[in-house]
């Protein structure tokens, strides 16, 4: 009975020692399927995952992949291509402070690199789309037109030049309008002196915006309507000889033969003239 006891004893303390030996390896081995489950992807299939949520629409999450490869392989030939595209699916997602703070760390970094004349552009076109059609504070306009400047000047033949001055233009064309809005309201007011500063202003600084044709004609009005009837006719002639199809040196021509108010004071005149000549020197 005492040797079955022990034979017992021997097999089950055998099969714990046996179990012991095992565990180990079946724990390695349940340990390397997992490793191989949760590879994680090289640098191009980060990529081209990320490229096809963003081709999909999905730029939120495309953002956040791109940046993934930058992060896990800042060292990739895709890592600055995967910057820019960080910053382009910011863009498209409306994530404009984003972008921008992506775009000024990129171009420090590399300042004249394969992808620098995008980020500069890309960097403009984040403050671009901010304007809004009537914009009454110029101080965003000038510095979308500060970007695109730059961008002209390191890039004058590059592939976003034309589109940076049409967009100049553009943004020109609304600071010119904004002017000459403020300028016919303080004539409507019955304040030419103002108006006629504002009309100075867009004639100096906006001289190739569609507004000019109009700012001569208000100018002109205005100059009438403190009896300066020769600084008037001065005015009238530029508008008559640089847009001579215009509707608006059309208008002109009718604009001496209406009753217009005008100062009799003859002294008023004169001071008048001098101020006048202050503003236009």
């Amino acid at each position: 009975m005492g040797n079955v006891k022990n034979m017992i004893f021997v097999k089950n303390y055998s099969w714990i020692i046996i179990k012991l030996i095992l565990i180990p390896f079946i724990i390695i081995s349940c340990s390397s399927k997992n490793i191989v489950k949760t590879v994680e992807k090289n640098d191009m299939e980060i990529y081209n995952n990320a490229l096809s949520l963003s081709l999909d629409g999905n730029h939120e999450k495309a953002a956040i992949e791109f940046d993934n490869l930058n992060l896990n392989y800042p060292y990739s030939k895709l890592s600055s291509k995967a910057q820019i595209m960080t910053a382009y699916s910011l863009y498209e997602n409306n994530d404009l402070k984003k972008a921008i703070i992506n775009l000024q760390s990129f171009l420090e970094m590399n300042p004249s690199g394969e992808f620098s004349e995008y980020a500069q552009y890309l960097l403009a076109m984040c403050y671009y789309i901010q304007i809004p059609n009537q914009e009454r504070d110029p101080s965003l306009s000038k510095k979308v037109i500060n970007y695109f400047k730059i961008l002209i000047s390191k890039y004058p033949d590059g592939k976003y030049a034309k589109d940076a001055k049409l967009k100049i233009q553009y943004i020109n064309n609304i600071l010119a309008s904004n002017e000459l809005s403020i300028g016919v309201f303080y004539l409507r007011k019955n304040s030419p002196l103002s108006a006629i500063k504002r009309f100075k202003f867009v004639i100096e600084n906006y001289k190739n915006t569609k507004i000019i044709p109009e700012t001569l004609y208000r100018l002109c009005e205005a100059l009438l309507m403190i009896g300066l009837e020769e600084e008037a006719k001065q005015s009238k002639a530029l508008l008559i000889y640089n847009f001579p199809q215009n509707r608006w040196s059309e208008l002109s021509k009718e604009l001496f033969n209406s009753n217009i108010n005008v100062i009799e004071n003859k002294t008023m005149i004169t001071s008048l003239k001098n101020y006048i000549k202050t503003i236009f020197d």
